[in-house]
């Protein structure tokens, strides 16, 4: 029995000692493996959803109302972005019973496959066949880019579109030009340009070790995000369509967001008929990472 005790102490000591070694050594690396973890030990599974692949969470029972939830990245960015609303943590509140969740993993990230055309309504296209065979009602939650392909897949497909949640998208005119310089830095991203664009995107940046960057780098650049950028084109914006969302539309804006400020928050209020903003303070352009909380509320609380 004292041997085994023993035997079991230098094993936890050396799984320790590795752990510690990862995490110096290569911290980004660690830091998304324990995430994966987390999703899987919260009961979150790796699906195929049309073209793409998809993180699924469901409490849904045959025969039982099934609230459908699709949750949409940015660009550069990967499904992974909400774990914390797929697990309830971080302050965010857990799904209720009866909802699946599926968050998207967009064309040529992290497994899916990739697109002839990178094009936004093209995106749109791809997201819905992925989401239409599954459920005939969605509420459909896009960050950023993905609030921009969200948004057109409720103008195309209004009886699929419920609900939309907007957080922090990009997708209006722009004559100031910051989402083309966020684009730009993330279509070519370098250790320098996403500090900076960390520094912006983060109402309260966290440090990073040293050692994290270039692996972070790494993962952007094996995302289409040049494609993507060169597929943007000026008929795509949505500030002529905004009209045609028939869908419930809440607009989640961090508002200390320095990629895009808040200002967007306010004209698609304008643009969506019955649209509501919702403003957190303090929050950057990723609330579903910076204050989880925003957006389980906007998702799941009263009224939603």
């Amino acid at each position: 029995m004292k041997r085994a005790a023993v035997v079991g102490l230098l094993g936890l000591l050396f799984a320790v000692a590795v752990f510690a070694a990862a995490t110096a050594f290569a911290p980004f690396q660690t830091h998304m493996a324990l995430r994966r973890l987390a999703l899987r030990l919260g009961g979150v599974h790796r699906v195929k959803a049309g073209a793409l692949l998809a993180y699924e969470a469901s409490s849904c029972r045959p025969g039982a109302p099934c609230r459908c939830v699709a949750l949409v990245h940015g660009m550069g960015d990967s499904a992974m972005t909400w774990d914390k609303t797929m697990l309830g943590r971080g302050g965010a509140t857990p799904p209720p019973e009866g909802t699946l969740i599926l968050a998207v993993d967009m064309p040529g990230t992290d497994g899916s496959a990739p697109a002839a055309d990178y094009g936004i309504r093209a995106q749109a296209r791809v997201l819905r066949a992925a989401l239409e065979p599954r459920c005939a009602e969605w509420t459909v939650a896009g960050n950023s880019l993905g609030g921009w392909i969200s948004g057109w897949l409720a103008v195309d497909w209004p009886r699929g579109v419920r609900r939309l949640v907007l957080v922090n998208a990009a997708g209006l005119s722009d004559p100031s030009a910051h989402a083309l310089e966020a684009a730009k830095v993330l279509a070519e991203p370098t250790i320098p340009a996403l500090k900076a664009f960390n520094s912006k995107a983060y109402g309260k940046p966290r440090p990073v070790p040293e050692r994290a960057w270039a692996a972070a780098v790494a993962a952007i650049r094996a995302r289409p995000t040049r494609a993507i950028l060169e597929a943007l084109k000026l008929e795509d914006v949505l500030d002529g369509r905004l009209k045609d969302v028939r869908a419930e539309t809440v607009i989640l804006w961090g508002g200390a967001d320095g990629v895009l400020p808040a200002e967007f928050a306010e004209r698609f209020r304008k643009g969506v008929r019955g649209a509501r903003v919702e403003l957190v303070p303090g929050c950057g352009h990723l609330p579903q990472q910076e204050c989880p909380e925003s957006v389980s509320r906007a998702l799941f609380g009263a009224g939603s």
